[in-house]
């Protein structure tokens, strides 16, 4: 194959990974660029956002991961970009206009240190003779050397190793080729140290360096919860920049969900509707923003008796369901944490109230709209007296 081949086939890979494809209808999601290729957003430390082109740098694998089309046990057409393939023809679409930053993983080739070999000097060479000093996420490949982790810290901005499951035993159920905590929760250790290490020093050279993880939603049997509470664990013990969430899809069936904008939810919530593993990440998402941006504890997400989130209700309008003595909350008077548990308002909608009211007084919806509050969703939940 030439390089054109074997990108368009490795970036292709990346549709099996949906993490941030479902979305409201006023958010960034993925979407495939001009030449059918995934472009995924990222909001760097500052909230800038960037677009990136997520590929493969190779996608064959020694792994039996269930949930992978690209398993040792699968038929599939193999292929890998050498370093400089992939450093010059990501940087002609740089110059292109067409991205502005790069998500490269892979397979594990031979081994992890074997694939991380290839990435490593992918990113080395776009640093060092393209001289590229823009956003790059690097996966570290799970069980990969300390060094080799060392390396990626230094010279990406974003490193991550895919936890994929909540636990040890939920993880046993999907592969027999890694060991949870040898494997995955050693290397976050690893990473934490090297990005504390690299951010305290001038070595930074300006960027920060940060730590994501990944779930896969559904492909171990898992409940909601167990993912919630692993989530929680995450953030308090590693520092996660952010943590992400990849409904699983029955590879074998090959179809994709026709419709990733999750905004008219209702009709998404049939029991029997296969689309609701979609669902399910876009409530976890919804969750991981109560525990970080609106000072929700683990102990207020609430849970239906399978241990799911409500495929019905968000889990804030969950929340407020059950603690109707904290409403209503007046529109007027309320601090920024009263408003952040409105459902139907958000961070910036409730930055906007707060701002407009030392003005004037907030007197009807339309005001409210206006600040970018869902008001179909907070009425009956805000008083304007």
């Amino acid at each position: 194959m030439d390089t054109e081949q074997k990108l368009n086939i490795l970036a292709d890979s990346s549709k099996y990974d949906l993490a941030c494809a479902c979305k409201m209808a006023d958010e960034p999601g993925r979407t495939r660029g001009p030449e059918g290729r995934w472009i995924y957003p990222a909001v760097l430390p500052s909230g800038r956002k960037t677009f990136l082109l997520k590929v493969l740098q190779s996608n064959n694998c020694v792994n039996d991961c269930s949930y992978c089309p690209f398993n040792s046990k699968r038929d599939a057409v193999r292929c890998r970009l050498m370093p400089e393939e992939l450093a010059k023809t990501f940087m002609q679409l740089v110059d292109a206009g067409k991205v502005s930053g790069l998500f490269v993983s892979s397979g594990v080739r031979q081994c992890g240190d074997t694939a991380m070999a290839d990435m490593l000097a992918t990113v080395e060479l776009l640093r060092s003779r393209y001289h590229f000093g823009g956003f790059v996420h690097l996966k570290v490949i799970p069980g990969a050397s300390d060094a080799a982790i060392e390396q990626a810290v230094r010279i990406a901005n974003r490193v991550s190793i895919n936890i994929e499951a909540p636990n040890a035993q939920r993880l046993g159920q999907l592969t027999r080729g890694k060991d949870f905590y040898r494997d995955i929760i050693a290397g976050m250790e690893k990473i934490q140290r090297c990005c504390q290490e690299v951010n305290q020093h001038r070595e930074s050279k300006g960027r920060k360096r940060s730590q994501t993880t990944q779930f896969v939603v559904g492909a171990a049997g898992e409940t909601d919860k167990e993912i919630v509470l692993a989530t929680d664990r995450l953030y308090s013990r590693f520092d996660m920049e952010r943590v992400y969430f990849s409904g699983y899809q029955d590879i074998d069936k090959k179809t994709e969900p026709a419709n990733m904008n999750l905004f008219n939810e209702p009709e998404k919530t049939n029991p029997g509707n296969p689309d609701n593993i979609f669902v399910r990440e876009h409530r976890l998402y919804q969750v991981d923003f109560l525990l970080r941006k609106y000072k929700f504890s683990r102990d207020e997400i609430y849970f239906e008796d399978n241990g799911n989130l409500s495929l019905k209700d968000d889990p804030k309008l969950v929340w407020a369901k059950r603690h109707p003595e904290k409403f209503p909350v007046a529109v007027n008077k309320a601090d920024l944490e009263e408003l952040l548990r409105v459902p139907g308002i958000g961070p910036i909608g409730a930055q906007q109230i707060i701002k407009a009211r030392q003005h004037h007084k907030i007197r009807n919806r339309q005001e409210l709209k206006s600040l970018g509050v869902r008001y179909n969703v907070a009425n009956g939940y805000l008083a304007f007296s």
